[in-house]
């Protein structure tokens, strides 16, 4: 076994924490970076992909419920959508107050989404791959109640 590398020889391991806010943002980060490798090819970035795949779903919605789906803030959504219409694949208009605006993906956007497919489709088999047995179908039933407690202890319903 001499003549094989030890790939995690000189890598720092995830630090395990008691927090759970800090371990959360730990392994999105990681796994973001996964996504983010397939997606290069594609000009587009993980939360970029997300928010186009939303719309595709959602249709035209308000910018304030758009951030409540996407659980992200409006400097957040704000700043993930300016590449997005820069580059035609959503388009903001006013809505019936001059505050509210409307976000929508467009036909290049949902092109965009398409095109993505193969890319995202290998992120997700490599995270799937990576994970332990049983551990995929864990996450997607525990996170969503992660989210959802989340909202209620943010809204003070928190029992």
């Amino acid at each position: 076994m001499g003549d094989v590398k030890d790939l995690t020889a000189g890598k720092r391991q995830p630090t395990v924490t008691p927090c759970l806010c800090a371990a959360l943002r730990q392994a999105s980060r990681a796994v973001t970076r996964i996504y983010d490798a397939e997606l290069r090819e594609t000009g587009l970035r993980t939360t970029q992909h997300a928010l186009l795949k939303l719309l595709g779903r959602a249709g035209e919605v308000r910018q304030s419920d758009l951030g409540e789906m996407a659980s992200l803030d409006d400097t957040t959504l704000t700043r993930g959508l300016r590449p997005l219409v820069k580059g035609g694949w959503v388009t903001i208009r006013p809505g019936s107050d001059r505050r509210e605006k409307l976000i929508a993906i467009t036909e290049a956007g949902k092109e965009k989404v398409e095109e993505a497919r193969a890319a995202w489709l290998r992120g997700q088999e490599r995270m799937r791959r990576a994970l332990p047995v049983g551990t995929w179908e864990l996450l997607f039933e525990a996170l969503p109640e992660v989210a959802k407690a989340a909202s209620k202890a943010t809204s003070g319903d928190a029992s």
